[in-house]
């Protein structure tokens, strides 16, 4: 039943086909080419702009959302500092069990210098509250409350979370928005060093919205963009779903999964002895706002190329003439041939090089068949001859082959290696950067470099000789050369300078490594015959980034952490970061 049917059409396009001219097919065949080349171009394009659209935009998003978790850790970091100034100020220590109106005094202007803090108070031992800003809550008891019971223990910083005692004493009206905050509380002492109680602060949590509308009014420009904070446990603790607020039509709720999205998170990660508390910065903005901006370029291609078919189709109209007139002829004379024998060649045609070709061949057919016949014979009589000399060739060069290549492979190792540390040399290691630059710039695949130093290794070889010095340099190769993957690569700069270069790696895993070097180092012990001993190095790290007009840039600022390194007192590693850290012994 459905073969009669596919039969008869094709039937009918044979048909089409052999009732056209070759003018009609060559006009066809190019215009139905350009359509199909201008739009899989055109199909091709919008793919690739919108790809690439979405990950400039992607990119643009985490920057901005790289922003506000800076603006979070350092409000943070600003306040976790400040309650512990208080808590250590020696003026106050004498004061703490004493005398509650210096206390409250004292609270009042930090309260009234940063009215972020809603409440600041100060708790003996047994949660009683001695002094408080505005005398709120004295003389009640906060034993309970999860911030004096951490700030007994220790530094401590609570998570968003809504006021209950304060909420009665701090609401202006009932239909007011519930109070929520941020606690910081550190343990205080007396002058004689004994724990005196717990000095705690609660900071409005409406600071971290304020800092979200300056964040998005310094992007107006970027459509239906949004901005979110949310907890360690994914609640949206900023934004048009956080607790207490609602979403606008203009507004969608934070969904990561939401493929009608572009979204970017970038977590928080603390800042100095301020451990950060797992927030999340979350941006997101609508693909339709990405896309849109694709539309018109993808318009536009097409419309060209459409153009373009059109221009062609009666381009290859006018020229499928010129082109068939010649065919035609040697047509008609081959069919001259198969009805008069009289007619026993064709003419020399002319028109086109082709043409001129198949008429000479047919011509020549006949003629030629015994002379490719005996240049074939002759070309396979010398071929086996050349296959024998080439055997024999082989076999007699084969040896010195394998002689040369292994006396090429020596020479390269000695040419490309330290011999000390038989880690790759300065020469060698170089193509190898290069090549991790040049791969990041293409596809963003990120590399770190660490600059490695033995400290004090002058006093090594001043007190143990310079073999000990060398069986140091030995020592510390083979560490580094059991911790790095096979894919790393690491070399001996000079001296007791080494540098490992981390594909694939971004900082904080390479910090890791660098770690793990660093102890592993620091844990050997050398016996130098006249005692043992042992050594410790500084290490810099950086992450490759878009600045870097190099990898020298990039080996330049793990040198210049290497320096903060060594200058912040040796065995540790320090990082380029925006705000550098560093990890001491």
């Amino acid at each position: 039943m459905i073969r009669k049917p596919i039969s008869r059409i094709t039937s009918v396009l044979i048909g089409l086909r052999d009732g056209t001219s070759l003018r009609q097919q060559i006009a066809l065949l190019a215009a139905s080419l350009c359509i199909l080349s201008i739009a899989v171009a055109a199909f091709g394009a919008a793919l690739i702009a919108r790809g690439e659209a979405i990950r400039e935009n992607r990119w643009d998003l985490t920057l901005i959302a790289r922003s506000m978790a800076q603006r979070l850790d350092q409000t943070m970091f600003d306040r976790y500092r400040e309650v512990r100034n208080v808590a250590d100020m020696e003026l106050l220590k004498p004061v703490w069990t004493r005398n509650p109106d210096i206390i409250r005094e004292t609270l009042d202007q930090l309260q009234r210098s940063l009215p972020q803090y809603a409440w600041i108070g100060f708790a003996s031992v047994d949660g009683t509250v001695v002094a408080a800003t505005k005398g709120m809550l004295e003389g009640a008891s906060v034993a309970e409350r999860p911030w004096f019971v951490s700030g007994l223990k220790g530094p401590a910083v609570e998570d968003v979370h809504l006021a209950k005692l304060l909420d009665h004493l701090l609401r202006t009206s009932p239909d007011e928005a519930p109070f929520r905050f941020v606690d910081v509380a550190m343990p205080v002492k007396d002058e004689n060093g004994k724990l005196a109680g717990v000095l705690g602060a609660h900071m409005s949590w409406s600071w971290a919205e304020e800092t979200r509308r300056d964040v998005l009014e310094n992007n107006l420009g970027k459509e239906g963009l949004d901005l979110f904070v949310l907890a360690r446990d994914g609640t949206v603790l900023v934004g048009e779903d956080a607790e207490g607020t609602s979403l606008s039509r203009e507004t969608a709720a934070y969904d990561p999964g939401n493929p009608d999205m572009v979204v970017a998170e970038v977590e928080t990660s603390g800042l100095g002895d301020y451990p950060g508390l797992g927030w999340k910065v979350a941006v997101q903005q609508p693909v339709s706002v990405v896309s849109a901006r694709v539309a018109a370029l993808v318009r536009n291609i097409f419309l060209i190329g459409f153009a373009v078919a059109c221009l062609s189709a009666l381009l290859a109209w006018l020229a499928s003439r010129t082109i068939s007139q010649p065919l035609l002829g040697l047509v008609t004379a081959l069919d001259r041939i198969g009805r008069d024998e009289k007619e026993t060649t064709v003419p020399r045609l002319h028109g086109f090089r082709e043409l001129s070709q198949v008429s000479a061949s047919v011509r020549s057919l006949l003629r030629r068949l015994g002379t490719v016949e005996e240049s074939a014979r002759t070309a396979r009589d010398m071929l086996a001859v050349l296959k024998d000399e080439y055997s024999r060739n082989i076999r007699s060069s084969e040896e010195r082959n394998r002689q040369l290549g292994a006396d090429i492979r020596s020479l390269r190792t000695l040419a490309e290696h330290d011999s000390l540390s038989g880690l790759l040399n300065r020469r060698a290691f170089q193509p190898f950067a290069e090549d991790a630059f040049a791969t990041f710039q293409r596809h963003d695949r990120l590399f770190s470099v660490l600059m490695i130093d033995a400290d004090h290794f002058k006093t090594v070889n001043d007190q143990f000789g310079h073999r000990a010095g060398d069986d140091v340099i030995r020592a510390i190769g083979d560490a580094i050369v059991e911790e790095i993957r096979s894919t790393d690569k690491a070399a001996r700069f000079g001296g007791e300078e080494f540098v490992l270069l981390l594909r694939e790696n971004d900082a904080n895993g390479a910090w890791v490594l660098a770690e793990r070097i660093r102890l592993r180092i620091a844990a050997l012990t050398m016996d130098a015959g006249v005692g043992n001993i042992s050594v410790t190095v500084s290490i810099g790290l950086a992450e490759v980034t878009a600045d870097d007009r190099d990898v020298e840039d990039t080996i330049a600022r793990a040198d210049q952490a290497l320096y903060i390194a060594k200058s912040s007192g040796r065995n540790r590693v320090c990082v380029d970061y925006p705000t550098p850290r560093s990890q001491s012994a």
